[in-house]
């Protein structure tokens, strides 16, 4: 779950980054989020970080301000808890609150983001282990067909093996 691309029969793909999540790390995978080439839109579903200590709100809410200063993340989702900090900072760095959600669990996102998307998009799925992002990758396995071939590959570790 560190950085591996999944991609799917329906069209889309998505960067599953749901082994552990910090600032530092969840910027990074947004670099690679923008960077990667798609289609479609991009889409950042970032769980809570877990354990960053009394300015955890304050952290939050910096990275969303960050990845929304890309202007090239058509949505902008946040998974549990302080999480809720990172979209209201995506919204005060313009990032359009239309396509900003605050989404309460893991379970509930993974509903939502089934439904929304779309042939052509890059969805990056971040966050801290606590938080159980990897049930919206499990959800789409469910409900969609992962494309056959070549294998996934992982994108910024030089491994294409899961850990974790």
């Amino acid at each position: 779950m560190r950085g591996r691309v999944l991609h799917y029969d329906a069209g889309f793909s998505v960067i599953n980054d749901c082994y552990n999540s910090n600032p530092v790390a969840l910027a990074a995978m947004v670099e690679i989020l923008v960077h990667t080439p798609a289609s479609g839109r991009r889409i950042l579903a970032a769980g809570e970080m877990l354990e960053l200590g009394p300015s955890s709100s304050e952290l939050h809410r910096a990275a969303g301000r960050d990845a929304a200063a890309s202007g090239t993340i058509s949505w902008i989702i946040g998974v549990q808890g302080d999480s809720e900090s990172f979209v209201r900072g995506a919204i005060e760095a313009g990032h359009p609150a239309r396509r900003a959600k605050f989404i309460g669990s893991s379970a509930e996102a993974a509903a939502f983001l089934a439904d929304l998307l779309a042939p052509g998009d890059l969805m990056l799925v971040k966050g801290s282990r606590g938080v159980k992002m990897e049930r919206i990758v499990e959800a789409l396995d469910a409900r969609f067909t992962r494309s056959s071939g070549a294998p996934a590959a992982s994108v910024g570790r030089g491994s294409s093996k899961e850990r974790g």
